[in-house]
């Protein structure tokens, strides 16, 4: 595969993991906000052509699936985070490190996500608490969500040392076919 490129790559999908976790929950904050502001609006539309309601129209269809994305858009976002820090775990697996001083640059790489992380905890502090519909959405709609970014430091922390260690350290060197009987 791709020899001595694991520290790289995993240091890649840390920053990209802080980067796009953050992106990604404020846009379901948006996506939350514009279901939120297109139920309200179609639900109070009170006009009947012919013998059909609008707004009881709205409700048995499209309102259904609005509902829906309102009530699940936490666990929504808090499986796509789940699912980066998967996948970053699955890639340290694949690409192990077989060289022990890259683990220097690793604590260096680490102390620049946290600082990364730190900042984009801040921003996003900052967004939530701009105004009363945002705070609303977030501490609501996407409570899992929130706290995961909220946490990123310290999640950052942990995962990075577990990826450190399953990298580095956890397995012994595997032997091939032609060793066994040597």
């Amino acid at each position: 595969m791709v020899k001595g490129k694991a520290g790289k790559l995993n240091a890649v999908m840390l920053i990209l993991l802080i980067f796009l976790g953050f992106m990604a929950i404020i846009m379901m904050g948006v996506g939350v906000y514009m279901a939120n502001i297109v139920d309200s609006t179609f639900s109070n539309i009170d006009i009947t052509i012919g013998d059909q309601n609008f707004t009881e129209v709205y409700d048995d269809t499209l309102g259904i699936g609005i509902n829906v994305f309102l009530n699940s858009a936490d666990n929504y976002g808090l499986g796509l985070l789940l699912g980066m820090i998967l996948l970053m775990v699955i890639s340290s697996l694949i690409f192990k490190e077989k060289q022990k001083a890259w683990i220097v640059l690793e604590f260096v790489i680490l102390l620049a996500a946290f600082i990364f992380a730190v900042t984009i905890q801040r921003s996003y502090d900052l967004i939530i608490n701009s105004s009363t519909a945002f705070l609303d959405i977030y501490s609501v709609d996407l409570i899992n969500s929130s706290k995961f970014i909220l946490n990123l430091p310290l999640i950052i922390t942990i995962v990075w040392s577990f990826i450190v260690i399953i990298t580095y350290g956890l397995f012994k060197k595997e032997r091939g076919f032609g060793d066994l009987g040597a």
